[in-house]
């Protein structure tokens, strides 16, 4: 008799464990703190552009000073930005910049330029440069010794003519003026021209340009904008936690405690 009420409180023992092991199964776990994202780094930023001996910006003059919009963004889009600056602040010779008006690059038919690859863009560009900062009386003496090599190379020539303080720089299809001086201080000299240069090395028949009208009322264009790349850092998601245990481990719980209850009844 005492075997058997010892086996019955066992057995009692026994389901009350089960019991509590089966509350703190459905117990839910205290939740994980969400692991942050790790800030992202944006690598990718451009360099400083050099600056010339004297403070020269090349970026910052075509913004400010006049409407070269679209000649910029053809440097940008040729990325020749730093190479005209890098001749400037890294040579003895400097450089001269003649930039066309917005109204200028207007006045060409766009399947002219678009027309052109890469590369040739490019040399376009930089036949619109000297290799050497010059000052506007210098061109009295470049009108004399005949075509003038531009930075494009050997292939981009210009010829310049100088009358009682008039400069014209002449490609084989475009007579344009220097209407302007933007920056002259060494070592980057800077002139607006009215026309855009079209050498015979890249267009080997007239190219369609349309008559700029003089005044302000000439039709510009801008370079469309480049949309900005966005950045974004992956969201973390919440991983699902589910119940510690769940039902299969209480089951398993009652089965032992049933087992050992009925081993001690045997006895």
């Amino acid at each position: 008799m005492r075997c058997c009420a010892a086996a019955v409180a066992l057995l009692a023992a026994v389901m009350s464990v089960s019991v509590v092991l089966h509350a703190g199964a459905h117990r839910p776990l205290a939740k994980l703190p969400r692991p942050r994202a790790a800030a992202l780094q944006r690598t990718d930023t451009w360099p400083p552009t050099p600056q010339a001996k004297g403070g020269a910006n090349l970026t910052a003059i075509l913004t400010l000073d006049g409407p070269f919009r679209t000649f910029l963004g053809y440097l940008q889009q040729t990325k020749l930005v730093e190479v005209f600056q890098n001749q400037a602040c890294l040579t003895d010779q400097g450089i001269t910049i003649f930039v066309p008006v917005d109204r200028a690059f207007a006045a060409v038919k766009p399947s002219v330029l678009s027309g052109l690859s890469g590369l040739q863009l490019k040399n376009l560009m930089m036949c619109h440069s000297l290799a050497k900062h010059y000052e506007l009386a210098d061109f009295e003496g470049l009108s004399r010794i005949g075509p003038v090599t531009t930075f494009a190379g050997g292939l981009y020539t210009v010829n310049v003519t100088y009358d009682a303080g008039t400069v014209h720089v002449r490609s084989r299809w475009a007579d344009a003026k220097i209407v302007g001086s933007v920056s002259v201080d060494a070592p980057m000299a800077i002139y607006e021209l009215d026309r855009v240069l079209l050498p015979a090395t890249l267009f080997h028949a007239q190219p369609p340009v349309a008559a700029i009208p003089d005044g302000a009322g000439a039709p510009t264009t801008e370079p469309d904008p480049v949309a900005p790349r966005q950045y974004h850092s992956a969201g973390v998601a919440d991983a699902p936690i589910s119940a510690y245990g769940g039902g299969d481990r209480f089951a398993r719980h009652a089965a032992i405690a049933f087992l050992g209850a009925m081993a001690l009844v045997a006895l």
